[in-house]
Protein backbone atom coordinates (compact mmCIF):
# COMPACT_ATOMS: atom_id res chain seq x y z
CA UNK A 1 0.00 0.00 0.00
CA UNK A 2 1.60 3.28 -0.86
CA UNK A 3 1.04 6.54 0.96
CA UNK A 4 0.51 5.02 4.12
CA UNK A 5 0.98 8.45 5.98
CA UNK A 6 -2.44 9.69 4.84
CA UNK A 7 -5.40 7.50 5.49
CA UNK A 8 -8.70 8.15 3.80
CA UNK A 9 -11.67 8.04 6.15
CA UNK A 10 -15.03 8.14 4.61
CA UNK A 11 -19.05 8.52 4.90
CA UNK A 12 -21.53 8.63 2.45
CA UNK A 13 -25.16 9.41 2.42
CA UNK A 14 -27.45 7.51 0.19
CA UNK A 15 -31.04 8.05 -1.15
CA UNK A 16 -34.15 7.20 1.47
CA UNK A 17 -37.42 6.69 2.02
CA UNK A 18 -39.13 5.41 5.02
CA UNK A 19 -38.72 2.00 6.25
CA UNK A 20 -36.16 1.96 2.93
CA UNK A 21 -38.96 0.76 1.19
CA UNK A 22 -38.24 2.45 -2.41
CA UNK A 23 -40.92 2.77 -5.16
CA UNK A 24 -41.33 0.71 -8.06
CA UNK A 25 -38.23 1.12 -10.52
CA UNK A 26 -36.46 3.16 -8.09
CA UNK A 27 -33.08 2.03 -5.84
CA UNK A 28 -31.16 3.07 -3.08
CA UNK A 29 -27.74 4.73 -4.24
CA UNK A 30 -25.22 7.30 -3.10
CA UNK A 31 -26.14 11.54 -3.57
CA UNK A 32 -22.92 12.15 -1.02
CA UNK A 33 -19.46 11.17 -0.45
CA UNK A 34 -17.44 12.45 2.27
CA UNK A 35 -13.76 12.09 3.20
CA UNK A 36 -11.20 13.43 5.68
CA UNK A 37 -7.72 12.40 5.21
CA UNK A 38 -5.67 12.18 8.62
CA UNK A 39 -1.82 12.22 8.22
CA UNK A 40 -0.91 9.19 10.43
CA UNK A 41 2.36 11.12 11.79
CA UNK A 42 0.83 13.94 13.01
CA UNK A 43 -2.67 12.78 13.63
CA UNK A 44 -3.95 15.44 12.43
CA UNK A 45 -7.11 15.73 9.40
CA UNK A 46 -5.52 17.22 6.31
CA UNK A 47 -8.51 17.52 3.82
CA UNK A 48 -11.92 17.35 3.58
CA UNK A 49 -13.51 16.51 0.66
CA UNK A 50 -17.54 16.64 -0.23
CA UNK A 51 -18.46 15.17 -3.33
CA UNK A 52 -22.40 15.58 -4.08
CA UNK A 53 -23.65 13.16 -6.40
CA UNK A 54 -27.32 13.86 -9.10
CA UNK A 55 -29.05 10.64 -8.84
CA UNK A 56 -30.27 8.70 -11.63
CA UNK A 57 -32.07 5.93 -10.34
CA UNK A 58 -33.67 7.23 -7.49
CA UNK A 59 -35.96 10.73 -6.69
CA UNK A 60 -35.49 12.76 -3.63
CA UNK A 61 -37.85 11.66 -1.28
CA UNK A 62 -38.88 14.64 1.51
CA UNK A 63 -38.04 11.78 4.33
CA UNK A 64 -34.41 12.11 2.32
CA UNK A 65 -34.37 16.20 2.10
CA UNK A 66 -35.49 15.89 5.82
CA UNK A 67 -32.49 13.96 7.26
CA UNK A 68 -29.70 14.67 4.76
CA UNK A 69 -30.92 18.24 3.57
CA UNK A 70 -30.20 17.26 0.50
CA UNK A 71 -32.78 18.10 -2.65
CA UNK A 72 -32.81 17.34 -6.51
CA UNK A 73 -32.57 20.57 -7.63
CA UNK A 74 -29.08 21.24 -4.87
CA UNK A 75 -27.72 18.14 -5.93
CA UNK A 76 -28.62 18.98 -9.94
CA UNK A 77 -26.21 22.33 -8.87
CA UNK A 78 -23.77 21.51 -7.29
CA UNK A 79 -23.42 17.41 -8.13
CA UNK A 80 -21.42 15.66 -10.50
CA UNK A 81 -22.25 12.30 -12.13
CA UNK A 82 -21.29 9.21 -10.28
CA UNK A 83 -18.64 8.00 -12.82
CA UNK A 84 -17.26 12.18 -12.00
CA UNK A 85 -17.23 11.87 -8.44
CA UNK A 86 -15.57 8.13 -8.20
CA UNK A 87 -13.00 9.94 -11.09
CA UNK A 88 -12.20 12.83 -8.30
CA UNK A 89 -11.88 9.86 -5.43
CA UNK A 90 -9.26 8.31 -7.63
CA UNK A 91 -7.62 11.64 -7.94
CA UNK A 92 -7.92 12.34 -4.15
CA UNK A 93 -5.68 9.41 -3.85
CA UNK A 94 -8.48 6.82 -2.63
CA UNK A 95 -7.03 3.70 -4.40
CA UNK A 96 -3.28 3.19 -2.56
CA UNK A 97 -4.50 4.46 1.03
CA UNK A 98 -6.28 2.86 4.38
CA UNK A 99 -9.67 3.10 3.80
CA UNK A 100 -11.75 4.12 7.20
CA UNK A 101 -15.35 3.46 7.97
CA UNK A 102 -17.81 3.57 10.31
CA UNK A 103 -19.80 0.19 9.38
CA UNK A 104 -18.97 -2.83 7.13
CA UNK A 105 -21.96 -1.70 4.97
CA UNK A 106 -20.80 1.57 4.01
CA UNK A 107 -18.69 0.30 0.70
CA UNK A 108 -21.27 -2.00 -0.72
CA UNK A 109 -23.39 0.57 -2.48
CA UNK A 110 -19.98 1.44 -3.98
CA UNK A 111 -19.54 -1.92 -5.37
CA UNK A 112 -23.77 -1.94 -6.21
CA UNK A 113 -23.38 1.35 -7.89
CA UNK A 114 -19.84 0.66 -10.08
CA UNK A 115 -21.38 -2.49 -11.14
CA UNK A 116 -24.40 -0.95 -12.34
CA UNK A 117 -22.68 2.37 -13.84
CA UNK A 118 -19.66 0.11 -15.59
CA UNK A 119 -17.66 2.62 -13.20
CA UNK A 120 -14.08 1.03 -11.79
CA UNK A 121 -14.11 0.60 -7.83
CA UNK A 122 -12.31 3.48 -6.55
CA UNK A 123 -11.07 1.83 -3.65
CA UNK A 124 -8.49 -0.50 -3.03
CA UNK A 125 -8.41 -3.50 -0.64
CA UNK A 126 -7.30 -1.65 2.89
CA UNK A 127 -10.67 -0.83 4.80
CA UNK A 128 -10.66 -1.10 8.60
CA UNK A 129 -13.85 -0.95 10.37
CA UNK A 130 -13.69 1.88 12.95
CA UNK A 131 -16.62 0.56 15.13
CA UNK A 132 -15.12 -2.81 15.60
CA UNK A 133 -11.77 -1.55 16.77
CA UNK A 134 -13.32 0.18 19.21
CA UNK A 135 -15.41 -1.89 20.39
CA UNK A 136 -12.44 -4.17 20.71
CA UNK A 137 -10.72 -1.20 22.91
CA UNK A 138 -13.85 -0.36 24.85
CA UNK A 139 -15.27 -3.79 25.24
CA UNK A 140 -18.54 -3.38 24.09
CA UNK A 141 -20.59 -5.91 22.86
CA UNK A 142 -22.78 -3.58 20.84
CA UNK A 143 -22.40 -1.16 18.47
CA UNK A 144 -23.01 2.52 19.74
CA UNK A 145 -24.06 5.59 17.57
CA UNK A 146 -20.80 7.66 16.57
CA UNK A 147 -22.06 10.48 18.96
CA UNK A 148 -21.63 7.95 21.81
CA UNK A 149 -18.00 6.67 20.95
CA UNK A 150 -17.09 10.61 20.83
CA UNK A 151 -18.48 11.11 24.22
CA UNK A 152 -15.96 8.16 25.39
CA UNK A 153 -13.28 10.44 25.01
CA UNK A 154 -14.83 13.82 26.09
CA UNK A 155 -15.31 14.73 22.21
CA UNK A 156 -19.14 16.09 21.20
CA UNK A 157 -20.38 15.65 17.56
CA UNK A 158 -19.04 18.68 15.37
CA UNK A 159 -21.81 20.17 12.87
CA UNK A 160 -24.79 18.00 11.43
CA UNK A 161 -25.62 14.71 11.27
CA UNK A 162 -26.18 12.77 8.50
CA UNK A 163 -24.17 14.89 6.06
CA UNK A 164 -21.22 13.00 4.49
CA UNK A 165 -18.46 15.55 5.21
CA UNK A 166 -19.29 16.06 8.16
CA UNK A 167 -19.76 12.48 9.04
CA UNK A 168 -16.18 11.92 7.70
CA UNK A 169 -15.01 14.15 9.66
CA UNK A 170 -16.74 13.00 13.16
CA UNK A 171 -15.39 9.75 12.44
CA UNK A 172 -11.78 11.00 11.41
CA UNK A 173 -11.89 12.31 14.66
CA UNK A 174 -12.79 9.15 16.69
CA UNK A 175 -9.63 7.91 14.51
CA UNK A 176 -7.46 10.16 15.38
CA UNK A 177 -8.14 9.61 18.97
CA UNK A 178 -8.09 5.86 19.12
CA UNK A 179 -4.42 5.83 17.36
CA UNK A 180 -3.20 8.06 19.77
CA UNK A 181 -4.54 5.93 23.41
CA UNK A 182 -3.12 3.05 21.10
CA UNK A 183 0.06 4.74 20.83
CA UNK A 184 0.43 5.44 24.00
CA UNK A 185 -0.57 1.90 25.38
CA UNK A 186 2.01 0.87 23.20
CA UNK A 187 4.58 3.46 24.36
CA UNK A 188 3.84 2.39 27.78
CA UNK A 189 4.26 -1.17 27.28
CA UNK A 190 7.80 -0.72 25.26
CA UNK A 191 9.18 1.18 28.22
CA UNK A 192 7.92 -1.49 30.71
CA UNK A 193 9.90 -4.26 28.52
CA UNK A 194 12.95 -2.45 28.19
Amino acid sequence: MKNFNIVNVLDTELTCYPDNIFPPGEQKEIIQIGLSMVDLRSLTIVKRVSIPVVPQMSKISQYCTDLTGWTYAKLSRQGVTFAEACRRLVKNGSVGRLLVTDTDDELQPFRNQCALAGVNYPFGDSVLNLSTVFALMADQRRNLPLEAKLAQFGLKFEGLQHRADVDAFNIARLFIELVSKGRLACGNIAKQTS
